[in-house]
């Protein structure tokens, strides 16, 4: 399955002075459903059926290339708010 151009589905919320969007894509070649939130930065993630959310790529940059990227708090509480049962990195 193709993943949809448009999204499905639009937020905006205000983080810290900042608003932050998170566009919801409903079909996926490898997901259930693709969630993409952009801030300063942007995160993009790939759910199962299951509400699993896994990190798929980031412009957060990470010093250590080693390192798992850190998600923000207010991220992680947004996805949760949204109805994902787990966050993976």
């Amino acid at each position: 399955m193709l993943r949809s151009k448009r999204p499905d589905r639009i937020e905006h919320e205000k983080v810290n002075g900042e608003t932050a969007t998170t566009r919801f894509y409903l079909s996926d070649p490898d997901y259930e459903a693709r969630v993409e939130v952009s801030r300063s930065e942007s995160w993009e993630f790939g759910v199962d059926d299951e509400g699993v959310a896994e990190l798929v790529s980031t412009t957060d940059s990470v010093d250590d290339l080693a390192a798992e990227a850190e998600l923000p708090d207010w991220l992680v509480e947004m996805l949760y708010g949204f109805g994902l049962s787990e966050i993976e990195r």
